[in-house]
């Protein structure tokens, strides 16, 4: 570098602006000047982190100066030590003769680094700052541990002054009013001259050309309104980079080091290292659209909770109470249009629930954990029921009047443009928005599913992140320790179902196929027939929907040892291995306290409903998916017990005609074994695979059988006289410990 100058004109608006904003140390920011070469830089350091903070050196972008990044640097002092220099030629550092072209500048920031005595910090840059620090990184990539390019410039299909000036006018629109007092400060700073032969030196670099060579992860950080960095920008920017991902703010522009630090922060803040933003950040995802509506967990949730309110469940829970005869009825007028027509509403349908993989680092575990505890009513209960999903368990927490709390819930993501029955590609599009995720949600493990089969019609618009809880957390320990007083009973619902994985990282695995009555050896077999490309699996872990994942343990016993509650555990192989014993607790209960139990009430994945069960005096018997397997479990459940007068059946129908089930002379027979009548419930038995309004007939032709008055709850000593006087043994076997 050549030494630095101060000439007349501009020089001297720059040495008045420099003398009236001389920086001061105050607010828990310093100013140090350090030499590099031949040439003095500027950077603002804050200093309220503690000691051991990781080093964050901040970089700001055309015109601007260190002055611009400070509202970031002040969220992120808390948690880091940044650093925040001038480029030469602004702010407060020396300015050389000439503007320094892209590679100048980043050999600049290498030197002042060095100078600087930073060890391998992380980088983030803002605009222009993001081609000086892509190509820094090229030319040391050991000089940095990792680095965030916010809104990095400039995009190559507009890389021409027209367009730039043009997409900057856009998007100034959207920008605070008060971003023109520190550009206009800047810019005269700086000069005319200088800005514009750095704007030309940025549209002369192609950024894309140092992208591939960038080895250290990197996070690319967009505002939603920004038309200077397109989403397609964007996205081509971290698809090009070796370990890229991206962040996506809604509804902010450009700016957002200035105008929306703290949103940028809370985004940015856990890859950079720092602790995870939690639910109470302005920019979290609100529960009720981090879930999928649809979704079992979601499901028996609703309908564990609304029968300890007293209530039905109408519509699954998925639309307001008022709304729920309406959308009832609208769903016969899909399933009338024609298939290919009727496929593509639900597909349009349930995509609209998911959420733009772009904006994971926003959506909170907690946030849904406090979503689920509010479903219940605050009281006191002599029983919580918390781990693996099933109807079962729904209809136990039903009879015990306990509320349960899944382990596992469905957060839908917008499908990548990968197909249906590429498998690999799909694993591979999840990643980068997996760990999106993952830093901001630690206490939780990422089951990324993906079944071209059962889920075909939902998969076209969607991809399956299944979350399972490894830690309470202070929403459901809130909760539990609130409504279960000392002696009460919290019990772990334990599926040990298993499911061949590929190991992607501590929290992270991929799961080809889903357990819907296939088991994995055929749900492979089939794939091969198909020639999906399937990635290898290395381990087995938890299934994805069912099973338990045995972390959460730990928090359980050490809390119910703290708070004096009897612990205790069922577990069992399957999903659906406890319907038989729910189906004949329920009978026992009937008959003990003098009620009928002559009707059973066949359910299928998420079509029950634990209230009206109880409401109509029925014996609940959960089947998991309407296939031949759930069949077969049925016909042992009735090879083995009382016969029924009556019943009753519904099957969920998978949408598409490509799925497998049982078809329905097999379901026809099984109702046949009644004493007196057998009948479906709200299906069209000849189509019921893709009878997919029948879940409102469901619900009406169940609240239509004749009521009765409900039984006292069923006690925990009576589960455990029911337990011991049971002769029939179970298969596969459940274990109550």
């Amino acid at each position: 570098m050549t030494g630095a100058g101060r000439g007349t004109g501009w020089g001297h608006v720059v040495t008045v602006l420099e003398l009236t904003g001389r920086p001061r140390t105050r607010d828990g920011i310093s100013s140090r000047w350090t030499r590099v070469d031949e040439l003095r830089m500027h950077a603002r350091v804050t200093t309220a982190a503690p000691d051991g903070a990781p080093d964050v050196v901040l970089l700001h972008g055309l015109g601007v100066s260190s002055r611009y990044m400070l509202p970031l640097a002040r969220e992120l002092a808390p948690h880091f030590r940044a650093s925040v220099p001038d480029l030469p030629g602004f702010g407060h550092s020396d300015h050389p003769p000439a503007a320094l072209d892209v590679p100048g500048l980043a050999d600049a920031l290498l030197a002042w680094i060095d100078a600087a005595e930073l060890t391998a910090p992380a980088l983030v840059a803002d605009s222009v700052g993001c081609q000086v620090a892509v190509a820094a990184m090229r030319r040391s990539p050991e000089a940095f541990g990792r680095a965030v390019l916010i809104s990095p410039t400039v995009d190559r299909r507009g890389r021409n002054p027209v367009a730039e000036v043009s997409r900057l006018l856009r998007t100034g629109l959207h920008e605070s009013p008060a971003l023109a007092i520190v550009l206009g400060r800047d810019y005269l700073a700086c000069g005319a001259r200088r800005a514009l032969a750095t704007a030309w030196h940025a549209l002369a670099h192609p950024i894309e050309d140092d992208l591939p060579e960038i080895e250290v992860p990197v996070l690319v950080v967009r505002g939603g309104a920004d038309a200077v960095v397109p989403q397609r920008w964007a996205e081509e920017v971290a698809e090009t980079l070796p370990d890229g991902r991206l962040a996506v703010l809604p509804g902010q522009s450009h700016s957002l080091s200035h105008s929306a630090a703290g949103p940028l922060a809370a985004a940015i803040g856990p890859f950079l290292g720092g602790p995870p933003p939690g639910p109470d950040v302005p920019t979290t995802r609100q529960a009720a659209d981090s879930i999928a509506p649809f979704d079992s967990a979601t499901v028996v949730l609703r309908a564990a909770a609304t029968a300890l309110h007293g209530h039905d469940l109408p519509a699954l829970g998925a639309v307001p109470r008022p709304l729920a005869p309406l959308h009832e009825r609208v769903l016969p007028l899909i399933d009338a249009l024609p298939a290919p027509v009727r496929e593509q509403v639900h597909r349009f349908g349930r995509g609209t629930k998911a959420v733009p993989p772009a904006e994971l680092h926003a959506v909170s575990a907690e946030a849904v954990a406090r979503w689920m505890v509010a479903q219940y009513p605050r009281r006191s209960y002599p029983v919580a029921i918390v781990g693996s999903t099933s109807g079962a368990m729904a209809h136990l927490a039903a009879a015990l009047g306990a509320p349960f709390l899944p382990q596992t819930f469905l957060l839908p993501v917008a499908r990548p443009d990968v197909g249906r029955d590429d498998p690999r590609g799909g694993m591979t599009a999840g990643i980068g928005p997996a760990e999106l995720l993952l830093d901001a949600n630690p206490e939780v493990a990422l089951h990324h599913t993906h079944d071209p089969d059962q889920d075909r019609l939902s998969q076209a618009r969607m991809t399956y992140f299944r979350l399972k809880r490894r830690r309470l957390g202070a929403a459901f320990t809130g909760f539990l320790t609130e409504t279960l007083p000392p002696g009460a009973t919290l019990l772990v619902a334990d599926c040990r179902l298993r499911w061949p994985v590929t190991r992607l990282g501590d929290q992270h695995v991929f799961q080809f196929g889903a357990s819907r009555g296939t088991s994995s050896a055929e749900f492979r077999s089939k794939s091969e027939c198909r020639g999906w490309d399937v990635p290898p699996a290395d381990e087995e872990a938890p299934e994805a929907e069912w099973g338990f994942d045995a972390a959460l343990g730990d928090d359980l016993a050490a809390l119910a040892a703290a708070r004096g509650w009897r612990l205790r555990r069922v577990a069992f192989d399957e999903p659906a291995a406890l319907s038989p014993l729910i189906a004949d607790l329920y009978r026992w209960w009937y008959l003990r306290r003098g009620r009928p139990a002559q009707r059973l009430l066949v359910e299928s994945f998420v079509r029950l409903d634990p209230h009206l069960a109880l409401a109509t005096g029925s014996v609940p018997y959960w089947s998991q998916f309407p296939v031949e397997r759930s069949a077969d479990a049925l016909e042992r459940y009735l090879d083995h017990t009382e016969p029924f007068d009556e019943i009753l059946m519904t099957l969920f129908p998978p949408g598409t005609e490509e799925a497998v089930v049982a078809p329905a002379k097999r379901w026809r027979d099984l109702m046949g074994r009644a004493r007196r009548r057998g009948a479906f419930l709200g299906i069209d038995p000849d189509a019921f695979s893709r009878d997919t309004s029948g879940v409102g007939r469901f619900h009406r032709e169940l609240s239509a059988l004749p009521r009765v008055d409900p039984p006292a709850p069923l006690t925990l000593s009576e589960l455990g006289v029911f337990l011991s006087e049971r002769s029939s043994s179970d298969e596969p076997p459940i274990h109550w410990e």
